[in-house]
């Protein structure tokens, strides 16, 4: 009986329930509306969602929506653009809503660091904001990639088209004297090194915090700036699942047009001539700084190779096995005709008059991937209700590089989750996994990971091996490739599969915060963050060809682990208060522990008995045939900080922070360091005086900021403790002091003062800000040299101080806004100059350092430029001016001496001093018993370089200043223009006012190798018969003749200048009553040329980016151009 009766008392219940849920169903009712903006057009996708609910649909082409609600609840309606509205139903059944534009671009929600944010109206600092739109365009293997031109005084080189390089970031002119240094990164409150390894899709937003009174939050890391990277949360309301698909197609953007096989020949074999005719002696005997000797010997450019391997002439010799077999030139005899029939071709030689048979080569033919294939897909769903939301997602991306085996992949996953456990507290959880991998250029090459050291890996790839000599046979007469010169100018394709490289990275990153609602409006935030970033690096080299005939039989192996683990704790306490309407106060208060634990090993042997198994163990063990080592470091940093925010009316603003700073690397007292920062605001626009200009002037706003920050970035975790370093002498082992102590070491410190104003312009359709700056970096770091009878070669001090100094533009325009058209316009500019004021004392003027000496016509003296110098800019560049080519002799000065540097030393004289050298100082004999030139005449066809000081000495003194090598103008420029279903979409960024040096340019056209292919441009060097070149004579080796080329001269220095065309997209959206019947909420299509080139007066270059370390010798040398791509994409939300 008491089953049966509870069986009663449950069936009843839910009787009941159903009953109940029945009447509160018939509670619904359906309502219908229209929603328009101000000027009456219809609003096309506006979200429209009943409070509280995930019930929600969106209007349709003319505005109209239906939705059955609660008669008595509330919808709220939304749109990009406009100021969301909360509509109160009372009973009504049909609605009419218009929506205001949300023109207040200047009311946007600005990160400002530690969770907390801030109105862009009431905001007292410089901070700029990247949104997730200028991400959504095109393909990007790092989200650096697409801060090129996004903020106002933020350089992005990138300085490799390689899939798996980081652009650098540089804010403000960097606060080193090479103008370097990299903004503080981090990424949902975890610090980073880089951005490598983040899926671009799951980005909200990325603020960059310019001015110390926002940075001096952050302290100790934060004088180069901070970014801010915010991942995506969920959103309460219906839940939404976005697929994302791209393909693209790469191409190499090549600036070099190389000559085909017969012209290098041709201009190849004259220039040996050209070096080795300049002159002749008293006994009619020609001499150069060269012979002729080659040209008939086994060259790509000489006549002495060979078809048969057998005096029968039956059996083809195989280039790979033959060096004589390697290259195509011969001399044409009638057994070889049937080559003709091969595509091999017959030129007259323009030195002896032979016929010369030979093949044409293209060596980027075999050795690029064309076109170079990118995929990029994405899965994401989010949603959430009052209780909770969340963001979920999984990415994968694969990029090919333009060389062969070059590539970068990453597959990503992500999970961001709030859930409300309790009124009072919130968890906040953060996950994320990447796993990449990727593959430098072919047989094993690597670039540096550092792209601010200079590295030539690329250049060769990119310059050497593609002007390798165009008469490479390319196969032998079994079909199989030829590998060339060697291994590394060769034919990269021989030997591709012969180099193992296994390299991965994985980062697990877990954070968690507690969010404890204590008060209304008081708040503790406990949050904990953990960082893992491992890398395995594994290489092996099988048996693979060196050169013709030489197989490389080391079998080297190696394998590299590296684990970092980051550990970030803090606590927020946050306190708003606001009283009498008036007075708006927020305070915050924190302490945080960061600590950063990295260890690694890495072992490498060679010599393993077969090339099919690559494990270390096989290596052979002997003395000095095996290495290994291992590595443990540690640092931490603990800080106190807080943030105080006031304003009055919201009209007079005030914000102050402070942190102190305790940094591991440093040295006793001198670890800790404070860092404050003031700033403050007016918003002009609300007092009375201007009330009659609000239609023109719609908001205004001065502000004004100081702080200090700090920088130990150059700092390793143990360098100021003094090491010791282990010596073998007589047999013992001995100990000697590798580095001192070093106590006294203090912070740099960044001092910046800034003023800036921002207006919002006829109804804010036009936004506006500028700001001026000032930074002064002191303390820099510098280090002393010592005798070396000390044992010591230096000892790093705080003995320097740069100066940053520019101005900052952004303007917003939104130029038409109807209901079937939009168009928007962004520009931003920036200048900035740095100025050297103290370099470590040396007792020379200024303190310089690597400078030399000039002309000057101004004092008619001798002055020091260059190098680093007190009271200069850094990056000045000095070449010779270059004014043509001498015609002929009557344009030649008659004593002219020119002694500037050549790697030759040879002096060169005028035709009068010519003739009046006796013959014993025009030649010598050499080391091969060659006479050679011990000094050379100026000839026609020799270049003419400016005589500054009319000495009649062209030397080193005559160089003049052609500019600098550093940008003093960055910015750039984005506009969307949407027609109905159609949007457009363009960003652009740009550099100016700046020089480069086009080194190699000079050094393929100066044929400074000796055998490589050269330009055609080329033709246009002077002969006898073009008289109006605007090159010199084409020689072989000028570095070791006249140093027409090779020394740094106006000749290859171009205006740097740019306007790069980073995307161009356009978007066709499917209407939606096309695709609602399948609960599709957005289905649009793209296509996007990303990277398609720059406007520029630099086309020879792999870029005109300013890519190189300033104080090298051979600025802008060539490298890995980034690829013009063409993408197809598809985007779908449910």
């Amino acid at each position: 009986m008491l089953n049966q009766n509870y069986i009663y008392e449950k069936s009843d219940f839910l009787i009941l329930w159903t009953l109940c849920s029945i009447g509160v169903m018939a509670q619904k009712k359906p309502i219908t509306g229209i929603v328009t903006d101000v000027s009456g057009e219809y609003v096309i996708g506006a979200s429209v969602m009943e409070v509280g609910t995930t019930n929600g649909t969106i209007t349709d082409v003319e505005g109209r929506f239906s939705l059955t609600v609660n008669p008595t609840g509330k919808i709220q309606i939304t749109y990009i653009g406009y100021e969301p509205q909360v509509i109160e139903i009372k009973n009504q059944t049909h609605l009419k809503i218009k929506l205001k534009d949300d023109s207040q671009i200047l009311d946007e929600v600005v990160v400002t660091g530690y969770g907390g944010t801030q109105l862009r109206s009431k905001l007292t600092n410089s901070i700029s904001s990247v949104k997730e739109e200028q991400m959504a365009v095109g393909i990007f293997s790092n989200p650096a990639q697409a801060l090129s031109g996004a903020v106002a005084g933020l350089k992005v080189m990138q300085a490799s088209g390689n899939p798996a390089a980081s652009p650098i970031i540089v804010l403000r002119g960097g606060t080193n004297l090479d103008g370097t240094g990299s903004p503080l990164i981090l990424v949902d409150g975890q610090q980073r090194d880089n951005l490598n390894d983040i899926n671009p899709a799951d980005i909200e937003s990325m603020d960059v915090l310019k001015d110390a009174g926002a940075t001096a939050l952050y302290g100790a890391r934060a004088n180069n700036g901070v970014l801010l990277v915010t991942t995506k949360k969920g959103k309460t309301g219906r839940t939404s699942i976005n697929v994302k698909a791209q393909v693209g197609l790469n191409y190499m953007r090549n600036p070099y047009e190389f000559m085909n096989a017969g012209d290098y020949l041709y201009w190849m074999r004259k220039s040996y001539q050209n070096a080795a005719q300049v002159f002749k002696t008293q006994s009619g005997q020609w001499v150069g700084w060269n012979d002729l000797s080659t040209l008939s010997q086994n060259q790509p450019y000489g006549t002495g190779n060979i078809y048969w391997e057998d005096a029968n002439r039956t059996i083809p010799a195989n280039g790979n096995k033959n060096p004589s077999a390697v290259w195509s030139p011969m001399i044409y005899t009638d057994d070889l005709a049937f080559l003709l029939k091969q595509g091999w071709r017959k030129m007259t030689d323009p030195v002896y008059g032979n016929e010369i048979i030979y093949k044409d080569w293209n060596m980027s033919e075999a050795n690029l991937n064309r076109p170079a294939i990118s995929q990029d897909y994405n899965i994401s769903i989010s949603g959430g209700n009052d209780k909770g939301n969340y963001y979920a997602s999984v990415g994968y991306n694969r990029t090919e590089g333009i060389p062969l085996d070059n590539f970068y992949r990453r597959i990503n996953a992500t999970l961001n989750a709030d859930y409300k456990i309790t009124d009072w507290l919130t968890s906040s959880t953060n996950v994320s996994f990447s796993d990449s991998k990727w593959n430098g250029l072919p047989n094993g090459l690597e670039r540096k990971e550092d792209l601010t050291e200079y590295d030539e890996t690329e250049h060769n790839y990119f310059v050497r091996m593609l002007s390798a000599p165009p008469t490479l046979r390319g196969y032998n007469a079994d079909g199989e490739l030829l590998l060339g010169r060697d291994y590394k100018d060769g034919n990269q394709a021989v030997n591709s599969k012969k180099f193992y490289r296994d390299f991965n990275g994985n980062k697990f990153i877990f954070g968690e915060n507690l969010n404890f609602q204590i008060l209304k409006d008081l708040s503790l935030k406990i949050g904990a963050v953990w960082m893992y970033d491992e890398r395995i690096k594994e290489s092996y080299n099988q048996d693979f060809l060196q050169s013709s005939g030489n197989t490389n039989k080391t079998r080297s192996a190696s394998a590299d682990f590296n684990r970092v683990l980051k550990q970030t704790y803090n606590a927020v306490v946050n306190y708003g208060l606001s009283f009498n309407q008036m007075h708006n106060l927020n305070v915050l208060a924190g302490v945080e522990y960061y600590n950063e634990a990295k260890k690694g090993f890495n072992a490498a042997g060679s010599g393993a008995p077969t090339d099919a198994l690559k494990d270390l163990s096989l290596t052979v063990a002997g003395a000095n045939q095996r290495k290994i080592d291992s590595w443990h470091e540690k640092k931490a940093i603990m800080s106190y900080f807080g943030r105080l925010n006031y304003d009055y009316k919201t009209k007079y603003l005030l914000s102050a922070t402070l942190r102190h700073d305790g940094y591991s690397v440093l040295l006793g007292d001198n670890r800790w360091g404070t860092f404050p920062g003031i700033s403050a605001g007016w918003v002009f626009s609300k007092e009375n005086f201007m009330r009659n200009l609000h239609k023109i002037i719609s908001f205004a706003k001065l502000r004004a900021s100081y702080g200090l920050n700090g920088n130990v970035s150059k700092i390793g975790a143990y360098d100021l403790q003094g090491d010791y370093s282990n010596v073998q002498y007589g047999g013992e082992a001995g100990f000697l002091i590798g580095k001192l102590p070093n106590p006294y070491l203090r912070w740099e410190k960044s001092h910046t003062f800034e003023i800036g104003v921002d207006l919002g312009l006829l109804e804010n359709k036009i936004n506006a800000n500028f700001t001026f700056y000032n930074r002064r970096t002191q303390d820099k770091y510098a280090d002393i040299p010592l005798p070396g009878s000390s044992g010591i070669n230096s000892f790093r001090t705080n003995n320097g101080e740069i100066q940053n100094r520019g101005l900052e533009m952004e303007f917003s325009f939104k130029v038409l806004n109807r209901r079937d058209m939009q168009w928007n316009i962004s520009v931003n500019a920036a200048y900035n100059k740095n100025k050297i004021l103290k370099l470590p004392d040396n007792g020379l003027e200024r303190n310089r350092q690597n400078a030399f000496q000039v002309y000057d016509p101004k004092t008619k003296n001798l002055i020091w430029v260059g190098g680093y110098q007190e009271g200069q800019e850094p990056g000045a560049l000095y070449a010779f001016k270059y004014e043509g080519v001498y015609k002929n002799y009557d344009e030649i000065p008659g004593n002219l001496k020119d002694i500037a540097y050549k790697s030759s030393g040879l002096t060169l004289y005028g035709p009068d001093a010519w003739a009046a050298l006796p013959e014993s100082a025009k030649v010598k004999v050499d080391s091969k018993g060659r006479v050679v030139a011990a000094a050379l005449p100026i000839q026609p066809g020799d270049a003419k370089f400016k005589d500054v000081n009319g000495d009649g000495i062209i030397d080193d003194y005559d160089m003049v200043k052609v500019g600098n090598t550093i940008p003093h103008w960055t910015g750039g420029i984005n506009t969307d223009f949407t027609w109905k279903d159609f949007s457009l979409y363009v960003r652009m960024d740009y550099a100016l006012d700046y020089k480069l040096h086009d080194f190699s340019s000079s050094w393929i056209m100066g044929n400074l190798q000796g055998t490589f292919n050269t330009l055609k441009k080329t033709k246009d060097s002077w002969t006898p018969e073009n008289p109006n070149a605007k090159y010199p004579t084409y020689v072989w080796a000028d570095q070791l003749g006249k140093g027409n080329y090779q020394r740094r001269s106006t000749m290859f220095t171009h205006e740097g200048s740019y306007l790069a065309f980073r995307e161009v997209a356009l978007t066709y959206t499917v209407p939606q009553k096309l695709i609602s019947k399948w609960n599709i909420q957005k289905l649009a299509f793209t296509i996007t040329g990303q990277n398609l080139g720059y406007l520029t007066a630099a086309k020879d270059l792999f870029s005109p980016e300013p890519t190189e370390i300033l104080g090298s010798d051979d600025l802008h040398l060539g490298g890995y151009p980034l690829p013009r791509s063409v993408i197809f994409g598809v985007n779908l939300s449910f």
